[in-house]
C-alpha cells in the first residue's frame, strides 16, 4: 500500500489492456484509479464522484476524446484534465490547452512521470501566498475576508481534528464540497483518502454496493469481491453530498455505520470495522424532510452532531473582489489569456448582484467572460448578458438596493425569444422581427444574438443531432458543445 494518498484519478481510454496496466501502476503510486472506456462512462463517473484528475485519450475508437473536454471543464471544474495520446501533436495540444486542459501526456510516458505531472497540478504548494484571507484555509482554496467567512473558518479550525459527524447546510453553489475537502486537507487525516459521493446521482440499486462493497456472487454482475467507499476511506474522510436524496432503504444501514463504526458488504455476514470520518451536505431542509417522512429522524440527529451553516454569497459580498481575482487568475492560466481585473464600475455591478447560484454562478460568469471577451479586461456586457437578469431590481437584499446599479436585461434573450414567442406567425414575419431587434444592438451583442439564433435553427432542423449540426456549421463537435454551454441550450429540447 502507498504511504500517501494522491487523489482520485479517472483514466478515459478504450484500450482495456493499457488501462489495466496504468491502473495497477498508478494505484501503487497512491492514486485511487477509475476506468472509463467511452465518453458516456466518463460522464457517469464525473456525475457520481469528485475527481481530482482525468487522463483523457484522444482516440476512443469511434469517438474523439476532445469532444469530452468541454463537458469535463463545465461539469467538473476542479478536475485537472490531461490529454492523452500515442503521438504528440502540437496543434492538438495547443487546442486542448486553450480549451481547458491542464496538460498533455504521451502514452510512452513512464507512470512515475505521469504521477509527478499530476501531483504538480493537484497538490497545494507549501509556499502559497497567504494574503487572500482565511489564513490556513487560503492554502486549500478557501478565499475571503468577510466577517461571515472568518467566522466559518474559525469553526472549521475548531473541527479539523474532531471525529464527530459534521452536517454542512447551505444553498446550492455555496461551496460545500470545497469546504469538506479543505477540512480534510488541514486535518490529521490529510494523507488519507478523501472521497465525495453524490447520493442523488447514483441509482438506488447501485448505491448500496458503492457504499458498503460486495462479495463475489452477491448479485449477477458481482464477479469479484469489491470494497465499498466507506471501507476504502477508513482513516480518511467521506462526504455524503446531497444526503437528503439518499433512499430511505439505505438510511437505516447508514445509521448503523455511524453508530457502530462497521460496514457489512452486500452478500456477507461479517462486519468490518472502519474509522472513516463522515461529513454530510445538503441544500434541503432536513427537518422538513423528516416531518414529511422522507428522511429518518434518528439519522438526522446522528448526522447533525455538528451542524455547520454555509452562508450564501449575498451574505458575504465583501469577498466578491477576492473571488473574482482568484477566478480570473485561474482562467487566465487555463486558457492562456491575460485578462486584467474589471473596472471599479463593473465590480460594483458584481457586488450589487445577489448571485442566486452563489459561488458556482460567479465562477461560471467569470469563466465565460475570460473566454469570450475581446478586450484585455472584463466589461459589463461580457458578464451580465449571460445572467438573464430581470428588468426589475431583485427583491433580495432590498436594504442595499439604493446603491446598486439596476441589473441589465439580456438583449440576447430578447432577440432569440422572437423565434419562439409567436409560433403562428409566418417565418418571414418572424425573421423580419428578429432582424429589427438585432439591428438595434451594438455589434458584439448583435453577433452573439445571431449566433444563438443560428444555432437554435440548426438544432431544430437536425432534431438536436450534434454531429449533423457540426457538419452544417463547419465547426468541430467540441465547438458546438461550447456554444450550447455558452447560450444555456439543451439538446433534448430540440429532439
Amino acid at each position: 500500500m502507498p504511504n500517501e494518498y494522491n487523489g482520485r484519478l479517472l483514466i478515459v481510454d478504450d484500450d482495456r489492456q493499457t488501462c489495466a496496466f496504468w491502473k495497477l501502476a498508478l494505484s501503487e503510486l497512491g492514486f485511487l484509479v477509475d476506468l472509463a472506456h467511452n465518453l458516456d462512462e466518463m460522464k457517469d463517473f464525473v456525475s457520481r464522484y469528485s475527481i481530482d484528475a482525468v487522463l483523457l485519450d484522444l482516440n476512443l475508437g469511434h469517438e474523439n476524446g476532445l469532444d469530452g473536454l468541454p463537458y469535463l471543464v463545465s461539469k467538473s471544474p476542479l478536475s485537472k484534465v490531461f490529454v492523452l495520446t500515442a503521438h504528440a501533436s502540437l496543434e492538438t495540444a495547443i487546442w486542448a490547452l486553450q480549451n481547458g486542459a491542464t496538460g498533455y501526456i504521451t502514452k510512452d510516458t513512464a507512470p512515475d512521470d505521469i504521477a509527478a505531472q499530476i501531483n504538480k497540478h493537484t497538490q497545494v504548494p507549501d509556499n502559497l501566498p497567504m494574503d487572500l484571507g482565511g489564513g490556513e484555509f487560503a492554502r486549500v482554496g478557501m478565499i475571503g475576508n468577510s466577517k461571515a467567512f472568518q467566522e466559518l473558518c474559525q469553526r472549521l479550525q475548531q473541527l479539523k481534528n474532531v471525529d464527530s459527524t459534521i452536517l454542512l447546510l447551505g444553498e446550492s453553489g455555496t461551496g460545500k464540497e470545497v469546504i469538506a475537502r479543505s477540512l480534510h486537507k488541514i486535518s490529521n487525516r490529510s494523507n488519507e483518502r478523501f472521497e465525495a459521493i453524490n447520493c442523488a446521482a447514483i441509482p438506488e440499486n447501485l448505491l448500496e454496493s458503492e457504499l458498503f462493497g460486495h462479495k463475489r456472487g452477491a448479485f449477477t454482475d458481482a464477479k469479484v469481491d469489491r470494497k465499498g467507499i466507506l471501507e476504502l476511506c477508513s482513516n480518511g474522510t467521506l462526504l455524503f453530498d446531497e444526503i437528503g436524496d439518499m433512499p430511505l432503504s439505505l438510511q437505516a444501514k447508514l445509521l448503523r455505520v455511524l453508530q457502530e463504526r462497521v460496514v457489512t458488504p452486500v452478500g456477507s455476514a461479517t462486519p468490518i470495522k472502519i474509522q472513516t470520518r463522515v461529513i454530510a451536505a445538503t441544500h434541503r431542509d432536513l427537518i422538513e424532510e423528516v416531518q414529511s417522512g422522507r428522511f429518518r429522524e434518528d439519522l438526522y440527529y446522528r448526522l447533525s452532531v455538528v451542524p455547520l451553516y454555509i452562508p450564501p454569497l449575498r451574505h458575504r459580498k465583501e469577498d466578491i473582489p477576492l473571488l473574482v481575482e482568484s477566478f480570473i487568475n485561474e482562467f487566465n492560466q487555463r486558457f492562456n489569456r491575460g485578462i486584467t481585473m474589471p473596472a471599479e464600475s463593473v465590480m460594483r455591478r458584481l457586488i450589487a448582484y445577489d448571485w442566486p447560484g452563489n459561488i458556482r454562478e460567479l465562477r461560471n460568469a467569470i469563466e465565460r467572460a475570460v473566454v469570450l471577451t475581446q478586450n484585455d479586461h472584463i466589461r459589463v456586457e461580457d458578464l451580465f448578458q449571460h445572467l438573464h437578469l430581470p428588468n426589475n431590481t431583485p427583491k433580495k437584499n432590498t436594504s442595499n438596493q439604493s446603491n446598486a446599479s439596476p441589473p441589465m436585461s439580456s438583449p440576447l434573450s430578447n432577440a432569440s425569444a422572437a423565434l419562439h414567442n409567436e409560433p403562428n406567425r409566418s417565418s418571414s414575419s418572424r425573421e423580419a422581427d428578429i432582424d429589427e431587434k438585432i439591428f438595434q444592438l451594438p455589434l458584439t451583442e448583435a453577433k452573439q444574438a445571431f449566433e444563438k439564433i443560428y444555432l437554435e435553427s440548426l438544432l431544430n432542423d437536425t432534431g438536436g443531432n450534434i454531429s449533423e449540426t457540426s457538419k452544417r456549421a463547419g465547426r468541430y463537435r467540441a465547438d458546438i458543445y461550447r456554444l450550447l454551454e455558452r447560450y444555456d441550450l439543451h439538446v433534448d429540447e430540440f429532439r
